[in-house]
């Protein structure tokens, strides 16, 4: 069975990092001090764009990869890397465990590193404990910290860290990248269907494989139904924006609305991204008054924020 395209190029190394040249160039900086080396990094940025990835790099670039290999995904388990989704552990316990377990020297490695991702979801408490391990972290320790929110966590914790953001890619490093990965896998890419993976992928690089891999094998107008058609069903917020586009009913969006798991503000930003592409696309009226009602940040307001704005585009309150 063919591995998923989204894994099998996933970068192992920072030369292999598609597009952030600033962002990659500062790491690159940064590991290469002969002192001075942080001990908290925080990576921010869209779902989808490579905070992770980046992370689990500069892991490997500190000696403790995810694995004991040269690539991700092969080779045993590293006991001296932990990597933890903060939106399953999310209770002071969690930390609590972790500052006992710091004090325990590398088995295999130069440290022990924690990756924990999507931070922003820790509970308030056990952000309190975390900001104790950030101001005391241990020389033989690396704090590896992934949100989509850096606004949800405390202000002293994001004080604590040296930050790297990450941006979704421009559509001519997205349009390069497809157009390697399709010569690699021999998959027949025409401008029109390169046009409609880019417009769908909304600048984040997995979500462009995840629908390219939806395409492999498939001919003619199957494609581009295909493309749209995984587009909507991986983002909703894809699906919301057609709808509104559309002129849907209250009912329809909020079913819709319902079904979401992303953070409110990642979804706002990826309906303003979509909706940015149609509207330059076609001029289609209906985008910019879509934009008008997503134009404010969901930091403060969160879900009902998001529902408001939402019913403000169907409504046409602006």
């Amino acid at each position: 069975m063919n591995q998923p395209l989204h894994l099998l190029y996933r970068p192992a190394s920072l030369a292999e990092v598609v597009g952030n040249r600033a962002t990659v160039q500062s790491l690159q900086t940064l590991l290469e001090r002969p002192d001075g080396m942080p001990h908290a990094w925080m990576f921010t940025g869209p779902s989808g764009c490579g905070k992770t990835t980046l992370a689990r790099i500069v892991a490997g670039e500190l000696g403790t990869p995810p694995r004991l290999s040269s690539r991700s995904g092969e080779g045993d388990p590293n006991p001296d890397f932990t990597e933890m989704d903060s939106a399953d552990f999310r209770g002071i316990d969690t930390i609590r465990d972790l500052r006992r377990a710091v004090q325990y020297a590398p088995v295999a490695c130069p440290f022990r590193v924690w990756l924990l991702d999507e931070v922003h979801q820790l509970s308030k408490d056990a952000q309190s404990a975390l900001l104790k391990l950030l101001e005391d972290t241990p020389p033989h320790v690396h704090l590896l910290l992934a949100t989509t929110d850096p606004d949800k966590l405390l202000p002293t914790i994001r004080n604590r860290c040296h930050t790297f953001t990450v941006a979704p890619l421009p559509e001519s490093e997205m349009a390069g990248m497809l157009t390697r990965v399709a010569r690699a896998e021999k998959i027949p890419l025409t401008d029109d269907i390169l046009n409609a993976l880019c417009d769908n992928a909304l600048g984040s690089p997995r979500m462009g494989l995840v629908l390219m891999d939806k395409i492999r094998g498939l001919k003619g107008e199957a494609v581009r139904e295909a493309v749209e058609q995984q587009a909507a069903e991986t983002n909703k917020a894809i699906a919301l924006c057609r709808a509104l586009i559309k002129g849907c009913s209250w009912r329809d969006a909020s079913t819709i609305l319902k079904t979401m798991e992303d953070e409110p503000e990642t979804v706002r930003r990826a309906v303003l991204g979509y909706a940015s592409a149609v509207l330059l696309n076609s001029g289609n009226p209906r985008c910019y008054a879509i934009m008008q009602c997503f134009g404010r940040n969901t930091y403060d307001t969160g879900r009902a924020g998001l529902a408001m704005m939402t019913f403000a585009a169907i409504s046409g309150r602006v």
